[in-house]
């Protein structure tokens, strides 16, 4: 299964919404400036059956991704016109994985400039999404979280560093 990169983005911290850029540059900790980058990250609510909030765990989350199906399709359950790419926080939006979101954990992405991801699952929707999307279409953010389920899309950290830019293919592997 092969698909193209849409648009990539950075959220840097301090910035309120995520900014466009012409490249994504990937090393092992992954995007350069985004505020997810790093090889380790506190442990949160996700974790909480295994490790106490804050505990230091590997980086799983270094990269999220959204296909632009799964952002037309929370646009519709939300009402409100397509969901632009980057604005729920995605590195990186692409267009042609039917069912981004459902790929199973440890299938990778191969990006024609040879950068790896190598994808973590779900990315399971929040109020922080929310409150991006709420700020650019008017809705409230806690109804995101429903309208996103299972279509929010995947989170995923680098397996092999390199550059990632509008227009670039991608080879999906599975697992």
């Amino acid at each position: 299964m092969s698909a193209i990169v849409v648009a990539v983005h950075i959220w840097a911290a301090g910035f309120d919404t995520p900014t466009p850029v012409d490249e994504l540059e990937l090393d092992w900790g992954g995007p350069l400036g985004d505020r997810h980058h790093g090889l380790t990250m506190a442990s949160d609510t996700r974790q909480k059956d295994v490790f106490p909030r804050g505990t230091t765990i590997r980086n799983h989350r270094q990269i999220s991704i959204v296909d632009v199906a799964e952002l037309e399709s929370i646009s519709e359950a939300l009402g409100i016109g397509v969901i632009a790419p980057g604005v729920i926080a995605d590195n990186i939006c692409t267009e042609g994985i039917p069912g981004l979101t459902e790929l199973p954990r440890m299938t990778r992405l191969l990006f024609a400039g040879g950068a790896v991801v190598m994808l973590g699952g779900e990315n399971f929707p929040c109020t922080i999404a929310g409150a991006l999307v709420g700020a650019q279409y008017g809705t409230a953010a806690e109804k995101f979280p429903k309208a996103a389920m299972g279509r929010r899309g995947v989170t995923g950290w680098v397996e092999h560093p390199g550059r990632i830019h509008a227009g670039e293919l991608i080879e999906v592997r599975l697992p």
